[in-house]
């Protein structure tokens, strides 16, 4: 496993990409830093993280013929991956411990606490996936966090006990190489992944893009990824009562 550590760079994403580009690298092969003064997450949002606090980090994946159709699959593999290392990394004497899970499509939450997030990009050639650049930020050892961040946490919060960043991302990436596999011998992870879904089955309240607040419960997943979503309140006009939401057609509230 390479692991190539750095002390500050402005996204481990675009520095693992550049590095790509220049050589052949081993599968897996992982960059992190102690700062990213430019990490990104998903919808565009920026990551904050204390310096030499958490993990910040990138993997490069290939996994062969892998079609661009499945790449939800990819994520589910990700998703899964962290969230098995980290259940594997809470302390056998910690009494409450936290509940973890996967909100779609791929934060990590403890509760309704977010602690980490996952930005995936994929290369394309032709209809496959070439290679992704998997970006991770994990709240590990940070304390304290802006006001504009209400629901954002961390495993030392939720556990109150210091974890070792070198260890803890070795676990990371030994248990996302060990779900990609499943993807290779094509074993379903969907699952799994929805046995371990936030807010799954669960009524709740969210938001669509009219800004339009609704309830519902999460049933399932479409093969593209989409979630599958059963309204509590049919009877609204041209909603149906059951209906899919795609990445950013839906905000959780």
């Amino acid at each position: 496993m390479t692991i190539r550590k750095l002390h500050t760079v402005d996204s481990t994403n675009s520095y693992l990409k550049d590095w790509a580009r220049k050589e052949l690298l081993e599968n897996f092969t992982t960059v992190v830093t102690q700062e990213q003064t430019q990490g990104r997450g998903q919808r565009g949002n920026y990551w904050h993280s204390e310096k030499g606090k958490n993990l910040t980090f990138s993997i490069l994946i290939r996994i062969s013929d892998f079609k661009a159709s499945k790449q939800f699959e990819l994520n589910q593999a990700i998703s899964l991956g962290v969230l098995q290392a980290l259940k594997r990394s809470i302390p056998e004497n910690i009494i409450e411990k936290p509940n973890l899970q996967v909100k779609w499509p791929n934060d990590i939450m403890a509760g309704d606490k977010k602690i980490a997030g996952i930005l995936i990009e994929n290369t394309l050639k032709q209809q496959h996936i070439k290679h992704s650049i998997v970006g991770i930020g994990l709240n590990v050892n940070q304390t304290h966090f802006p006001s504009a961040l209400p629901y954002a946490s961390s495993l030392k919060n939720l556990t109150h006990k210091d974890y070792e960043l070198d260890v803890l991302l070795e676990k990371i990436v030994r248990s996302i190489k060990k779900q990609c596999t499943k993807l290779e011998s094509q074993e379903s992870l969907e699952s799994e992944y929805l046995n371990n879904l936030y807010r799954f089955g669960i009524e709740a309240s969210y938001k669509d893009t009219h800004n339009q607040e609704f309830d519902g419960s999460i049933i399932g997943l479409t093969p593209e990824g989409k979630l599958r979503m059963e309204l509590s309140n049919p009877s609204l006009k041209n909603t149906p009562k059951i209906k899919e939401f795609g990445f950013k057609e839906i905000t959780f509230l």
